[in-house]
């Protein structure tokens, strides 16, 4: 007899307006070993593909957790549509497969960027996220990650 295994998808969007073009935007995420400028926490990347970033180019990314120093996640772009869309995929150890998903649109005179991160995990996890981790953790984590992107965005002579 199978044992049936079940997952939950956990889904948390965030979302910032700068002041820059959605080509500037998309030029400066889709550059993943730039990430650690402005990510919530310790992280290097660091690319496994020569060349800029297309659909199916690989990198590494290691960085700090509460609990979990020198994480090791293996990165693979997803989508790669100038100036519109840009996605990756991070194998984690704990989590599994994590999706994080961007969006530039044009907005107030300048883009909004919304990034989308997907997990598909176990109900008990799932829980344990939703109660736990990600208010405690993640959510800070990504609030800082996105006003340090902003912060950058607006920075840039590409303004």
């Amino acid at each position: 007899m199978r044992k049936r295994c079940s997952t939950t998808t956990v889904i948390d969007t965030y979302a910032i307006d700068v002041n820059t073009t959605p080509d500037a935007a998309f030029a400066y995420v889709v550059d993943l070993t730039r990430h650690s400028e402005w990510s919530g926490g310790p992280l290097k990347v660091e690319a496994l593909t020569p060349g800029p970033a297309a659909v199916g180019s690989l990198y590494r990314s290691q960085g700090d957790l509460p609990g979990s120093k020198d994480r090791v996640n293996e990165l693979r772009v997803t989508q790669y549509r100038p100036p519109a869309r840009f996605a990756f995929v991070a194998k984690d150890p704990t989590f599994g497969e994590v999706i994080h998903e961007f969006s530039f649109t044009p907005a107030d005179g300048g883009t909004r960027v919304e990034r989308t991160v997907t997990t598909v995990m176990s109900p008990l996890m799932a829980v344990m996220t939703k109660i736990m981790i990600h208010p405690l953790i993640g959510k800070p984590m990504m609030d800082r990650a996105m006003a340090k992107l902003k912060t950058a965005l607006e920075r840039s002579p590409a303004s």
